[in-house]
């Protein structure tokens, strides 16, 4: 009897061991889907990075502070706005922001390229962008006003970005003097929300903006 139980507890050591191999190698497996949510972490879709910490500043340089403003959703009848942050950005290899007004001819002359010539060429490499209206054609800035002005902005241009408002530039005007010349405003992030580019008015050269866009998505 005791050479039995003696047989039967080794015989169950061996289905226990070969057991906790097979869910070794499930393991494995599993890591495997962990690789390929790194990818998709890289390419934007992870909700659960953090932001960088402090300090913050609005120059060249410096860590952008996280903002909050609001996106215009243009799909029904009427439009209407969905909270949306800088932080919502996060996991994208570059980032452009660029603030508009309405009235602004260079603004408008400016975003007529921006859809082809900027977002599409380098969206699949990691290029996101926030276009911020701030006011509307008629310098109005209640957000009754900016809801709909955003909605034919993007239609007029054919813009697949985000583009949002942030009535009177409470949140972006931070960055820059919206009731001078300085519209409109053009920064570029990376992925550690480093200020990496940044122009008021009219930016002066487009070859540098493209080339810091390069510089960032090769990093």
């Amino acid at each position: 009897m005791r050479v039995f139980m003696i047989s039967f507890c080794m015989a169950m050591i061996s289905i226990l061991s070969v057991g906790c191999a097979w869910e070794s190698t499930a393991g494995s497996d599993g890591g495997g889907e962990q690789d390929g949510q790194v990818q998709t972490d890289e390419q934007g879709g992870d909700e659960n990075l953090e932001y960088p910490p402090p300090p913050y500043g609005p120059n060249y340089g410096d860590t952008a502070p996280d903002f909050k403003v609001e996106e215009c959703i243009c799909d029904g009848a009427e439009p209407l706005g969905q909270a949306f942050a800088l932080s919502d950005m996060l996991g994208s290899k570059a980032i452009m922001i660029t603030v508009h007004a309405g009235w602004c001819s260079v603004c408008k002359t400016q975003t007529i390229g921006m859809e082809n010539e900027v977002y599409a060429p380098y969206k699949n490499q990691g290029l996101d962008i926030m276009l911020v209206l701030f006011q509307d054609e008629a310098s109005r800035s209640g957000r009754e006003y900016l809801l709909p002005y955003c909605c034919e902005y993007k239609d007029r241009y054919g813009l697949s970005f985000h583009v949002v408002i942030d009535p009177d530039a409470r949140a972006t005007s931070q960055f820059f003097r919206p009731t001078e010349a300085g519209t409109p405003l053009n920064m570029l992030l990376d992925d550690e929300m480093e200020i990496r580019y940044k122009v008021e008015g009219l930016i002066p050269d487009s070859r540098i903006l493209e080339g810091t866009i390069e510089g960032i998505l090769s990093e």
